[in-house]
């Protein structure tokens, strides 16, 4: 058998149900093993990004790879964003390129990025990557793509990317392709006992605790069910990361929402006022942190922290801890709730302060997400998404201003089902990557919320999702604009270039018809223009079991929701020092 035979068998070996990608010249023989693995379902994406997106998103619901094949050169360079985006978000993705014969390593030939050297997009991946290889050797190439899973699943997970000469692939081998799982690390990493014993002395002497939940509980999994055990045995308040949204109901009376740049003013409120946090899975990145400055989101040291993170690197990056611990999630909750026992102090002064704190919260947000002035406010369209999702349904958020409407005025009741990528925070994710969605869950609704800007990143996505029969509800916040980056760039300079808005050459405001553009695929689309027409039209696309686009017609001048006292506040003068915590300061 060839080498890309025995590839092919591994990959059945492995498990996979699912394999995205693109065509190309590099990658034909790999296509031809496939062909006898009907077992497992290629879906081709429509650009090389879209695939990693759709395989990012896949893992994302289900907790299993589906490897990404692309042929070189373009093909490989396409994908680049998709990796550094799964990346920064921890995301394992496993990307197997096609490249150029050995024979013809360094002669210039077609799509060969010699520039340096020899092939060499296995330098264009480390950075973006936990690890990047190229197979030299035809007989070491399941060892090679072993230790490739290995690397991606253990630790922090993270995409990987491995190169397959097309000589290689055609060579001779024999012998049985060895399963992952031979190579697999089983591990559960979790802080030793006197540290745990610890934080919950800590704990058990704090006036004022919170939990933080951050996007680490994702991909714990039963993490989320022990993070309302804990709340509830505790009787200890909850807020969450913007991308842990949900973890802990947001309709359970311990939880106050997310708390950031765009979160509910109840849980900043409770972050500024609480004597001690736990920080379970967290990053604290610019956008939560509101960009690190003392006392807008956090008061530490003043507030004692202890922080819990899978990787080390993470703890004390941006704040000083109390306590820091190595540990995944799910082992640290556990382990927590078994040292602190049964007999939980008395909290009701403060459990009853940060809840009239968020019922003033829910009482002053009335006003938009009760509106019926038209076009539809973001906040009142975000809400309605949020109460329209059936059980079973994931809601996904695209790159771009509807995130600060959907992070604050959206409920998401079971944990797990939202989901952003705004680390890397690459436009597009949401809409091309859904396909791996309704593939991981083809009995649930999957439903998209992204920009008209967003959106045109790659509508040939529709055609993906009707080749393979994916109903996927496109909610497209259609404002003629790149929006977050007029409020943005008004903000600072007072005036906007003319990429940030879509017009004619007389000036006209313009953008495709989006419903005929869905149809034209063979999509079903729907124009809303009123607010009363929202609902009932998204209730009809989800019905619809079809991919469906909804073209929502905003006003712009909405302005973007911040959490009271907030601002996006970047340092524009390199001279000038930034009152980021932890900073020395210029002279004055």
């Amino acid at each position: 058998m060839r080498v890309v035979d025995a590839v092919a068998r591994w990959f059945g070996v492995a498990g996979f149900e699912y394999y995205f990608g693109y065509a190309g010249g590099a990658v034909w023989s790999f296509l031809d093993a496939l062909i006898e693995q009907p077992q497992i379902r290629g879906i081709q994406a429509k650009h090389e990004s879209q695939a990693v997106h759709q395989a990012d998103i896949y893992y994302r619901l289900t907790g299993r790879l589906a490897p990404v094949i692309v042929t070189k050169g373009p093909g490989l360079l396409n994908a680049v964003g998709g990796m550094a985006n799964a990346m920064h978000d921890s995301i394992p993705v496993l990307l197997i390129g096609g490249g150029t014969p050995t024979h013809f390593l360094g002669k210039a030939g077609m799509q060969e990025m010699w520039y340096h050297g020899h092939e060499d997009a296995v330098s264009v991946f480390r950075p973006v990557t936990k690890g990047s290889w190229m197979i030299t050797r035809p007989d070491t190439a399941i060892d090679v793509l072993n230790h490739a899973v290995r690397v991606a699943l253990s630790g922090r997970p993270g995409p990987v990317f491995v190169q397959i000469p097309s000589d290689i692939m055609g060579t001779e081998v024999v012998g049985e392709p060895e399963p992952p799982s031979a190579r697999s690390v089983h591990q559960v990493v979790r802080a030793d006992h006197a540290a745990v014993s610890r934080a919950a002395e800590i704990v058990r002497k704090a006036k004022r605790p919170m939990i933080l939940a951050g996007g680490g509980l994702n991909l714990s999994p039963g993490s989320m069910d022990l993070l309302k055990d804990l709340a509830e045995a505790e009787n200890v308040p909850v807020v969450t990361t913007l991308t842990a949204k949900g973890a802990l109901s947001e309709e359970h009376p311990l939880s106050l929402g997310p708390v950031g740049r765009s979160g509910t003013e109840s849980a900043a409120r409770a972050t500024r006022e609480a004597d001690v946090i736990v920080a379970v899975g967290a990053r604290f990145s610019d956008n939560h942190t509101s960009n690190w400055r003392k006392g807008m989101i956090y008061n530490f040291p003043e507030t004692k922290l202890i922080h819990v993170d899978l990787d080390p690197t993470e703890i004390g990056r941006n704040y000083p801890v109390e306590l820091g611990l190595v540990s995944d999630a799910n082992a640290f909750l556990r382990d927590l709730a078994a040292a602190l026992g049964d007999g939980a102090p008395d909290r009701s002064d403060w459990v009853s302060t940060v809840q009239a704190f968020h019922a003033e919260w829910n009482e002053e947000i009335k006003e938009v997400t009760g509106s019926t002035s038209s076009p539809i406010h973001p906040g009142k369209l975000s809400y309605e998404v949020g109460e329209a999702l059936l059980p079973g349904g994931h809601v996904f958020i695209d790159v771009g201003d509807v995130i600060q409407y959907a992070e604050p005025y959206m409920t998401i009741r079971t944990p797990g089902t939202w989901h952003l990528n705004p680390g890397m925070a690459e436009m597009g994710w949401a809409s091309q990557g859904a396909p791996g969605a309704a593939l991981a869950n083809p009995d649930g609704t999957t439903v998209v919320l992204t920009g008209d800007g967003a959106f045109l990143m790659g509508p040939q996505v529709l055609a993906t999702a009707i080749e393979y029969g994916l109903p996927i509800v496109w909610v497209i916040l259609n404002n003629y604009e790149l929006g977050i980056e007029r409020k943005g760039a008004m903000a600072a300079h007072g005036r906007i270039h003319p990429w940030i808005s879509f017009t004619d050459p007389e000036g006209n405001p313009y953008n495709p018809d989006f419903v005929a553009l869905a149809e034209s695929f063979g999509a079903g689309g729907t124009k809303v223009v009123k607010t009363e027409e929202f609902r009932p039209a998204l209730d009809a696309a989800i019905a619809s079991g079809r991919p469906w686009v909804l073209d929502v017609e905003l006003d712009p001048d909405v302005p973007t929701y911040f959490t009271k006292g907030l601002t996006r506040a970047y340092p524009s003068n390199w001279a000038e020092s930034y009152p980021a915590y932890n900073q020395l300061s210029l002279p004055s």
